[in-house]
């Protein structure tokens, strides 16, 4: 799926991978995002919480990305499933013109066959291209949620 802009797929990726790394790897130093017992988003809010023994330890802002299906094996971008409010989605416009602009189909179609590979690949980009301060996957039986997350912040009690 990919080309005719300036740079190809690989290269863009390749930085894209780099930066969400570094994030993510900030996130599991200073707000120890891999040991809170839960999560909860609420869309509504445009915020995920990491909480243990019931208390919040963690909140940050979020952006929705896109889901990946086990049934249909495909991706969907948040900014085409209506299931997914208009706030928490409406920065992927950016992602969706950089798709645009440099000939990246899979930035630009709506759905497509997929995995939570292409779902982590996507989050990757749109991390990236949004500036996000880390990102997250929120699985279920039916497939994944991929987050965003900005403004991350410790709540002190």
């Amino acid at each position: 799926m990919s080309t005719p802009g300036s740079e190809s797929w690989h290269q863009f990726h390749a930085k894209a991978h780099a930066y969400l790394n570094a994030q993510q790897e900030r996130l599991r130093s200073e707000f120890r995002l891999g040991d809170w017992q839960r999560y909860d988003y609420d869309q509504a809010a445009e915020t995920i919480t990491f909480s243990s023994s019931g208390q919040p330890g963690v909140v940050a802002k979020i952006q929705v990305v896109g889901s990946t299906s086990k049934q249909s094996g495909t991706w969907l971008w948040a900014w085409h499933n209506e299931s997914i409010l208009e706030p928490v989605r409406s920065r992927l416009s950016i992602v969706r013109q950089f798709g645009l602009r440099q000939g990246f189909r899979q930035l630009v179609d709506p759905s497509w066959p997929g995995d939570e590979t292409d779902g982590w690949e996507m989050t990757t980009a749109a991390a990236y291209l949004l500036n996000a301060e880390g990102a997250y996957r929120s699985p279920s039986d039916q497939g994944a949620l991929f987050l965003l997350l900005f403004e991350p912040r410790l709540v002190t009690p």
